[in-house]
């Protein structure tokens, strides 16, 4: 997969036409910024919106100095719901801790990962592919509210300066609250180029902060995908075949069915599902089902066998990722020469709650959860 270095994402995102295409708008009491990531330095002239709650629109500034930030990415435990935030709040110089959080909805080619080509969290690449975009965003709302400030004052913007919501004159102290600001700037020309602070200006990049999260997530407000609840809901738990290949060779459906609340069980090659009205039911149904399978090739392979495929393997001539000078002739000069076989054991990169999904389906489509 081609991806952008960030030197090469640097200079496509100096592009006004490819980093964004902004849109202010003063749409139901309100300052709305919408801009598009770029999809590999792919240029996209759609992405503007008039409406405030548009899937483009990342950042929102009410009448009340409310900020509103639409996040591109999810949160899986690494920190996005605060690392991320803190971007927006650094250049558009307002609180983190009072920047009100709304997920994006679904869209490939608004909420594009600029460095998977994809509306994708993983990788290690939320904050590469969002740290210029996003803290350019807040540089160009803050600069817009300094601009609509100055021109109140009948001042020149390079005498006003921005702090914790709040637009400062230099010389008189007068202030503006940001709500107070965004009619008014909602109607100023977008700037082509915006300046960034200087990392030694930063006051939240590159410190610590407390996770944003946290509080929900210990008291049991958050909400989870697996907290879905709709209208005449089903429960279904679903057994794979325990190796790779194997097959499903048979269930016991009369059984299933005989537990309260199981009401089907569905067969697939190499997987059974029960389901019931709660999620117990489907479990016990499961049980009663007693899937017998047929393991396939895979059977006997062990541990054992892996490690010596894989030594195996390794002996062949490899794909070439890089090469930098001559290893082999200058270890065979070396004085001293350590040869050593490290193993890490398989290990699962797997979620800590159950693997779950929740689907409703209508004849419009259906949502996913």
């Amino acid at each position: 997969m081609k991806t952008l270095s960030m030197e090469t994402y640097e200079a496509v995102s100096n592009s006004r036409r490819s980093f964004l295409k902004l849109t202010v708008a003063a749409i139901g009491g309100g300052f709305t910024l919408g801009f598009g990531l770029p999809a590999r330095g792919e240029v996209r002239d759609d992405l503007t919106t008039d409406a405030p709650f548009a899937p483009n629109a990342f950042l929102r500034i009410d009448r009340a100095g409310a900020v509103t930030f639409v996040m591109p990415v999810i949160e899986m435990g690494q920190g996005t719901y605060t690392s991320v935030p803190m971007l927006i709040a650094e250049e558009l110089e307002v609180d983190v801790d009072k920047v009100m959080i709304e997920h994006s909805p679904p869209d490939d080619k608004v909420y594009v990962n600029p460095l998977i080509g994809i509306q994708m969290t993983g990788g290690s690449t939320t904050i590469r592919g969002t740290y210029l975009p996003l803290r350019r965003a807040g540089a160009t709302a803050r600069g817009m509210l300094v601009t609509a400030a100055a021109q109140r004052w009948n001042v020149e913007p390079s005498t006003c300066h921005a702090e914790k919501g709040v637009v400062i004159h230099g010389s008189t102290g007068r202030k503006l609250d940001y709500g107070k600001l965004v009619d008014a700037a909602a109607k100023l020309p977008v700037p082509e180029k915006v300046p960034l602070k200087a990392p030694a200006d930063f006051k939240l990049i590159g410190t610590p902060h407390r996770r944003l999260d946290i509080a929900a997530k210990v008291n049991g407000s958050a909400k989870f995908g697996i907290d879905s609840r709709l209208p005449g809901m089903k429960f279904a738990v679903v057994a794979i075949s325990p190796t790779f290949g194997g097959k499903l060779v048979s269930v016991d459906e009369a059984k299933a069915k005989a537990v309260p609340g199981v009401s089907q069980v569905v067969r697939l090659d190499d997987a059974v599902a029960v389901v019931a009205v709660h999620t117990w039911a489907a479990k016990q149904g499961l049980v009663a089902a007693a899937p017998q399978w047929d393991l396939g090739p895979n059977a006997t392979l062990s541990t054992t066998d892996i490690v010596a495929q894989l030594a195996a393997a390794s002996e062949q001539p490899g794909a070439v990722a890089r090469h930098d000078g001559d290893a082999t002739a200058v270890i065979a000069q070396a004085a001293q020469k350590i040869d050593a076989v490290y193993q890490q054991p398989f290990l699962a990169h797997a979620t800590m709650e159950p693997m779950n999904c929740t689907v409703h389906i209508t004849k419009e489509g259906c949502d996913i959860w």
